[in-house]
C-alpha cells in the first residue's frame, strides 16, 4: 500500500527515474531512452504500463478506507491509470524477471509506445500483458483477434470486454505479437472521482504470478488483427471500408451495447469482438487512453 502511495505522488518524470534505479537494482540492465525505460528478463512474457496521467499535477494527499480497501483523492485526481499498472509490474519484478515496459505519453496518443516500436527490436516473448483497465476483472484484446490466446488469458479468470486503445494496440500489432490489457483496479479514470479499489489491484497481480509461473506452459501467440463481417451474430450488417476511425468508432460502440443487451448467452457475448476474416480495419484512432 505505501508503495502504490508513493508512485501515485510522483511526476512522469520522477517515475521514469525511479522505474529505471528499480530496474537497476534488480540488475536487469534497463534501457532509458526518450520514451520509455524498457529491460529484458529470464522469462518470455513482456509487462506494459504507462508512467504518465491525465492529471497535470499529482496528488498531494491520499485517503484510505481501511472498511472498503479504496483509496481516493477528495481534492483531485488520483492517477491509478496507470500507477496502479506500474505499482503491479514492480510487485512482480520481487520475485520474477520477465520483460519491462515502461512507456511516457500513453494519454495523449500512445506516444512512447510508438518511440518504443521505432527504436527496439521485437523482443523475444510469448505474449504481451498491460496492466491499464479498469475495474476488476476484465482482459481486452483490442484488435487482436487470436482467440486460442483469449481463450488462454480467460483461463486465468478474466472475463473479454471491449476497449478503445492503449499502449498494445501499437506493440503488439508493429511487433506481431499477442496483447492483453487486464483490470487494475481503478474507477473514474479521468475524472476527480478517481479511486482504487486496492485488494481488487492485489487480485490481478496474483493471476499475473501465476501466468509468469506457468509460462513454460504457454506457446507463442501472434497478432491476429480482427475483421468484424456479416457473420457476426449481429444478423448481417455492412462493414464499410472507407469509414473515418471516428465514424467506425461511433458504430462499433452502438453495435457492442445492443449486442450485449440481445446476446443470448454469455459465451456468444465473451466472443463478440473476436469475429475476424482474411482483411482488417486498423487501430481506430482513438487516443484517450483505455476506454
Amino acid at each position: 500500500m505505501d508503495k502504490l502511495e508513493h508512485l501515485l505522488k510522483l511526476t512522469q518524470e520522477e517515475l521514469k527515474v525511479e522505474a529505471y534505479n528499480y530496474l537497476q537494482q534488480k540488475k536487469m540492465k534497463p534501457t532509458y531512452d526518450d520514451g520509455f525505460v524498457y529491460a529484458k528478463g529470464d522469462i518470455p512474457i513482456l509487462l506494459v504500463a504507462h508512467m504518465d496521467t491525465v492529471f497535470d499535477e499529482p496528488p498531494k494527499r491520499l485517503f484510505y478506507n481501511r472498511k472498503e480497501d479504496i483509496i481516493f483523492n477528495p481534492n483531485g485526481g488520483l492517477g491509478g491509470d496507470d500507477r496502479c499498472g506500474v505499482y503491479a509490474i514492480m510487485k512482480l519484478l520481487e520475485k520474477y524477471r520477465p520483460y519491462i515496459l515502461f512507456t511516457e505519453d500513453e494519454e495523449i496518443g500512445c506516444i512512447g509506445a510508438e518511440k518504443t516500436v521505432d527504436k527496439l527490436p521485437k523482443p523475444k516473448v510469448k505474449y504481451i500483458i498491460e496492466f491499464d483497465r479498469r475495474g476488476s476483472n476484465d482482459c481486452v484484446f483490442y484488435d487482436c483477434g487470436n482467440e486460442e490466446f483469449m481463450d488462454y488469458i480467460e483461463s486465468f479468470g478474466f472475463e473479454t470486454d471491449y476497449g478503445s486503445c492503449s499502449d498494445i494496440s501499437i506493440l503488439g500489432s508493429e511487433w506481431d505479437i499477442a496483447s492483453v490489457n487486464l483490470s487494475s483496479g481503478y474507477y473514474n479514470e479521468h475524472t476527480e472521482e478517481e479511486y482504487i479499489i486496492f485488494h481488487e489491484l492485489k487480485n490481478t497481480i496474483a493471476r499475473a504470478e501465476k501466468m509468469l509461473r506457468e509460462y513454460k506452459k504457454a506457446k507463442y501467440f501472434d497478432y491476429q488483427e480482427i475483421k468484424y463481417t456479416p457473420k457476426s451474430y449481429t444478423g448481417g450488417f455492412t462493414f464499410l471500408d472507407d469509414m473515418t476511425d471516428d465514424e467506425w468508432l461511433a458504430w462499433f460502440d452502438q453495435f457492442y451495447v445492443k449486442y450485449k443487451e440481445s446476446a443470448k448467452n454469455e459465451e456468444q457475448g465473451k466472443k463478440l469482438i473476436l469475429r475476424k476474416d482474411d482483411k482488417s480495419k486498423g487501430n481506430n484512432g482513438d487516443t484517450n487512453g483505455d476506454e
